[in-house]
């Protein structure tokens, strides 16, 4: 009995493993998507068809495998903010960044999400204290972000790279705005608040995309569809089924599973697999000064981590 007891807990640790290891790849892959959406997909149309792709999909999933409610009216307005701070903003600053810099790029500097999330919640945490090796690692991955953004071709602060980079940055500072204020939340269904926060953020980027519409004459927005190349548009449904609405399944079910604190190690991985992905289907330019500052990054993240499982040790 206890034999096969194990033999399921072995079982299962191994399945969420997989998990880890698939998600880390999949979000991974969204920058390679959306470099290849925007080749022929304006972002603010990106943004939006990412989004209506991810909500239907959530939708189905929620009303087929779960008893779980999509809204509630009580928390409906926090979710607004949820919705424009973890999906509206960011999808559409990597979107446009995107229009400028490599994908790799993208997904290594969104790797500092982790560590604004940090930086953040030890303003209102009381209980987080910066210990030795948190020191060190905002150290480290502060350097191998700068290192990253700044280089000898987009060293002045009104270059179109280095805009491009400091956007995706922002879109970090605002996942990590979200991540904390999701925390709000513990009483309520992690996947529930993923699937209403999505299809508000449809709602919210509605008018975002019809403006974008409308600012052009007829002919050219029609033009605009037209345009739009067969790979750019299975680049947007993959976005949008499996990068956004499939993955938040199975963040969640990580979550429920293994707790929070493992399943946000799939940041770690997040931009090697972008450096993977990047080097196998887009040809980029992967500079040594790439994989140092990816280095950083991630090695940073990894002491802030461990610096943090410390402090729950001593309290």
């Amino acid at each position: 009995m206890n034999i096969n007891i194990k033999k399921n807990k072995l079982s299962n640790n191994f399945l969420d493993y997989f998990s880890l290891f698939i998600l880390s790849a999949i979000w991974g892959s969204s920058f390679l998507f959306i470099k290849i959406s925007v080749e022929t997909i304006p972002p603010s149309v990106l943004t939006f068809l990412r989004l209506l792709i991810a909500s239907f999909f959530l939708i189905i999933y929620l009303k087929i495998f779960t008893n779980i409610r999509i809204f509630e009216k009580k928390k409906f307005k926090q979710m607004i903010l949820i919705a424009v701070l973890g999906n509206v903003i960011p999808f559409n600053l990597i979107a446009w960044s995107e229009t400028n810099i490599d994908s790799v790029v993208a997904a290594c500097l969104i790797g500092m999400m982790p560590i604004f999330t940090y930086i953040i919640s030890n303003f209102f945490n009381p209980n987080e204290k910066i210990n030795i090796r948190i020191f060190f690692g905002l150290i480290v991955s502060f350097f191998g972000m700068c290192f990253l953004i700044f280089n000898e071709n987009n060293f002045s602060t009104y270059s179109v790279d280095f805009i491009s980079n400091l956007l995706v940055v922002l879109a970090a500072i605002s996942y990590a705005v979200s991540a904390n204020y999701v925390r709000k939340f513990r009483n309520t269904s992690a996947l529930q608040v993923a699937t209403s926060s999505t299809i508000i953020a449809t709602v919210i980027s509605l008018p975002v995309f019809l403006c974008f519409l409308f600012i052009n004459e007829t002919e050219d927005y029609i033009s605009i569809f037209r345009l739009i190349s067969v790979k750019s548009s299975i680049s947007c449904l993959v976005l949008g089924l499996l990068c956004t609405g499939f993955a938040v399944v199975v963040f969640f079910r990580l979550i429920k599973n293994q707790g929070p604190g493992f399943a946000s190690q799939s940041n770690f991985f997040i931009p090697v697999f972008g450096i993977i992905w990047s080097y196998i289907f887009l040809d980029e330019n992967l500079t040594l000064k790439l994989y140092l500052s990816t280095i950083l990054i991630v090695a940073g993240l990894f002491f802030i981590h461990y610096g943090r499982k410390l402090n729950q040790k001593i309290q």
